[in-house]
Formats: structure tokens, sequence, C-alpha cells
């Protein structure tokens, strides 16, 4: 059963997408006589050897490290669970609805997918639809920001009907007291982490002298922690080294990041990294990057590892790595969140579920699949984590 709302993208609370991978942390010090580039094949500085250390290890099969108590998923079987996504307008969210539904039926679940154009007026909608057929779990899902529905989460908690807010929250992070109370429980995402790997990418690849530009949209919740990531990891590892900054709202993608990063191209020619908060961006910026002629000399990095994202690190040149998570793990983690609330178990503790992320390139990314695909890449360490944890008494 599909509802449907008419709209379109608007003003979004989140991004979907991102993941955990714990690296070691290796301090760098950078001066100007050690932080020279060595993408000409020569000695690595101290800044490059440390980003290529965190690279090798990011860049591995990620294993299945949640620790939490198994539970009696039966329990779970025959309720309902109203699906809310931010919109499916976005592949990478249609592609974690459809495996999450399908784990949800496997576990004779009823999952109802509330289709809609991405607006707070249609989240509310379908929150409130969630009440009337008297679901017994809501998913305000894949970064909906609950601050914008906060009427609609109070009638739900006044009917009884506990939701759940997904990839809105970085790792670590509660949600704000306005709504915290309204939420039975959240599922995280390592966003700051993303950004780090993307910058440890970019220095391992160029060292303290590359001229790198972060295409980031403030008016997704994410974006603070991506841009904070990256930021954070340059200071590290090369303190001297300031990055460009262009903001282009989601509304926007479209339309905007082409000229605006053509022009950041045109007047900064010297620029020879762009780096995108999300894997949505990667096309406008290509189109840039070719249109200013940079084409052989400016490469990409971006995040979330969607399979068509994935593939122009297979036929391209210009998109070097993508920080990816696992599309089915990410299902299945926040799937595992519902479990436990239907089954009157607590969910993790702060919604972290501690899904990895894997640094894609040349080096592995045949990995994912020719072409990428949803399930490869990533191993399948999550699906025996998870049944695990889930007992049937079968």
């Amino acid at each position: 059963m599909t509802p449907r709302t008419p709209g379109r993208l608007r003003r979004t609370g989140g991004a979907a997408v991102a993941l955990l991978l714990s690296a070691a942390v290796m301090t760098a010090c950078s001066t100007a006589s050690d932080s020279s580039s060595s993408s000409d094949g020569g000695e690595q500085s101290d800044a490059q050897k440390a980003a290529q250390a965190k690279v090798d290890e990011a860049s591995a099969i990620p294993t299945f490290t949640l620790d939490a108590p198994a539970f009696d998923v039966t329990k779970a079987e025959g309720k309902t669970i109203v699906n809310v996504p931010i919109t499916e307008q976005i592949p990478y969210v249609k592609a974690v609805d459809v495996e999450m539904e399908r784990v949800a039926k496997k576990y004779g679940v009823k999952w109802v997918n509330y289709q809609n154009g991405g607006t707070p007026t249609e989240w509310s909608k379908g929150i409130d639809y969630g009440i009337q057929v008297k679901a017994d779990l809501i998913i305000a899902h894949s970064g909906i920001n609950p601050e914008v529905i906060i009427p609609a989460l109070q009638r739900a908690k006044r009917a009884g009907i506990p939701v759940i807010a997904t990839h809105t929250y970085q790792d670590g992070e509660e949600p704000p007291a306005a709504v915290k109370d309204l939420l039975a429980s959240t599922t995280t995402v390592p966003f700051a982490r993303s950004g780090q790997l993307q910058a440890d990418y970019v220095v391992a690849q160029s060292g303290c002298e590359a001229k790198p530009l972060i295409i980031t949209t403030n008016d997704l919740l994410a974006s603070k922690h991506i841009l904070k990531g990256m930021k954070d990891e340059f200071a590290e590892l090369c303190p001297e080294l300031e990055p460009g900054v262009i903001d282009v709202p989601v509304g926007q993608w479209g339309t905007n990041i082409k000229p605006e990063v053509q022009s950041y191209l045109v007047k900064n020619p010297d620029t020879d990294w762009v780096m995108a908060s999300y894997d949505d961006q990667t096309v406008p910026a290509i189109a840039a990057i070719q249109a200013a002629g940079k084409g052989g000399s400016v490469k990409m990095t971006a995040y979330n590892g969607t399979p068509a994202n994935v593939k122009q690190i297979q036929d391209g040149d210009i998109l070097a790595a993508d920080v990816g998570e696992s599309i089915n793990w990410l299902a299945w983690s926040v799937v595992d969140q519902s479990f436990r609330i239907l089954s009157g178990v607590e969910p993790t503790e702060g919604g972290d579920q501690k899904t990895p992320l894997r640094i894609i390139d040349d080096s592995n990314v045949d990995e994912t699949g020719t072409p990428p695909n949803n399930e490869d890449g990533y191993g399948d360490a999550y699906v025996e984590g998870y049944e695990n944890l889930w007992q049937t008494g079968s």
C-alpha cells in the first residue's frame, strides 16, 4: 500500500545519507617544508603518510560491530510500520526504502510507504496518515528535521504511536529539547567521519598543497557535521590549508551547482579538488569541471556511495573516490531499531547502530559490481550480525 501526496522538494532537514568506520588517529605535524605534494610519485610528506594510513583502513570491507542485546523478533510479527521518507525523488532514499520493506515483510511486519514530494506539510500528512491507520510505529526517514513537524509529532504521541527519526542526527548527537520527548528513538549517522575521510583522501593524493573546493548545503542538518569533519581534518593534517566553500541549497542543486562551481574554478584556476558533501551534487559538479576546461586537472570526492555515483569511478576520470555507505546495511539498521520498539525492548543507545563507511576508488571499485549495485562492496557481515540478534525460536 503506497499512498501519495502531491508536491515538490523544498527545504529539508537532513540528508539521505552515512556511516561509521573507526580509524586510527595519526597526528601529522605539517610544516611548509614537509607538506609538499607527492602526486608525481615522489616521497610522501608526513601529512600524506598519516592520511594514507586512514584511507587504507577505511578502504577495507567493514565488519559488523554492533554490540546490542538479542531479542524475540516474533513479537513484532503482524504489526504495522508507516514509513514517511524525506522524498523518494532522491534515488538513494528510494533504494533504502525498498530494502527496508523487503526485510520487514520477511519477518511478518506490514509495511506502508507514504510517498511524498519532500515538504514539511507532506511529512506531517504522512504522520497523520500513520495515526489514521493506527500504525504501531511511524518512521520519519532519511533526514526529515523533526523540528519542522512538531505538531504532527505531538499528535502521534497523544495517539500513543512511537516515531523514530532516521539519518538526521550525527553519531553522539541527541535530538534538540523541543523534539527529544516526541521521538521514541533515532538512528544516527557518522556524518563528520564522512567529511574526515574525504579530507584524508585529498591529502593522501595531493599533500598539503592541495587546493580543494567544498560544496555544502546549509539547509540540510547533516551538512554542518560533514563540513566540520572536512575542515577539522584539514586543520589537523595541514594547518595552513584553507579550502574554498560554496553553499548551494538542496532545492537548487540541479540549477546552481554547475554555474557556481564553474565560476569558482575560473576565478581560482589552481583548484585541483572539488569535494561534494552528497552524491547527488556530483553530476552537476562534473559538468562544471568539464565546462571550465578542468577535466584533466580537477578531481572529485563525494559521499554516499550510490551505485550510479560509484559507476562514475569505474567509467570516468574526474570522480576519484566516494565515501560509501551500504544502502542495504543502512536499511537493516533502521529495521533493527524498528523491530526493537515493536517487540517492546529498548532501542540501541543513542540511536547508534555502528553502520560503517568505506572509501571506494579505483583500487576496490570493481568489488561493488560491474555495474555497481546495492548489495556488493561492503560484505554481508550485517546479515548474519542482525539475524543473530533477531531471535525467532526456530
